[in-house]
């Protein structure tokens, strides 16, 4: 039997609500969690997605705030000292309230935002991958630059004959 179209939008919700909490992003993409990072926010998920499907209207924000943060504790060695879990979990029960209702208003913006994001990070990608080439080559010159200075500077300074005194003691001068 397939999902009623409510829990797959609020599923779909979650995902990106997720993936966007820049904690948990950090998690994943610096491996908090082990290796099995990534993995670990998929269960996560779907680890809310059934908690509220079991619980319903019977969730407060202060229930969800507590999961999020059990789960950051656990899974991903990360005491959060900031208010986004509060944040998350009010942005999923408002989420949650709308999916129920057939209302996805929230879900549409958090496509644009995503779609918006993927659109700069697919250009920064690409602006950064031009700009490395051209840092790349004005290293080299200055580099040129720099070898060129250092081999002028070798030949005009002409090392000078040590001066040695009458009992036969070299005298030591700074360059």
């Amino acid at each position: 039997m397939a999902d009623h179209p409510n829990k797959l939008a609020f599923e779909e919700g979650v995902s990106l609500i997720l993936h966007n909490w820049t904690a948990l992003k950090l998690a994943v993409e610096q491996d908090w969690g082990g290796v099995e990072s990534a993995e670990k926010r998929e269960w996560f998920i779907d680890i809310l997605v059934d908690h509220f499907g079991k619980n319903g209207k019977k969730l407060d924000i202060d229930e969800i705030e507590d999961v999020l943060s059990q789960v950051m504790t656990d899974e991903f060695n990360a005491t959060l000292e900031d208010d986004s879990p509060y944040l998350v979990a009010k942005h999923l029960f408002l989420l949650y309230n709308q999916c129920i209702l057939g209302n996805f208003t929230e879900l549409e913006r958090l496509r644009e935002k995503a779609k918006a994001q993927n659109k700069f990070n697919a250009s920064s990608c690409i602006k950064q991958g031009d700009d490395s080439d051209d840092d790349e080559e004005e290293d080299e010159d200055d580099n040129d630059h720099q070898g060129n200075n250092d081999k002028d500077e070798d030949m005009e300074e002409v090392p000078e004959e040590p001066t040695v005194d009458a009992d036969g003691w070299e005298t030591v001068r700074r360059k």
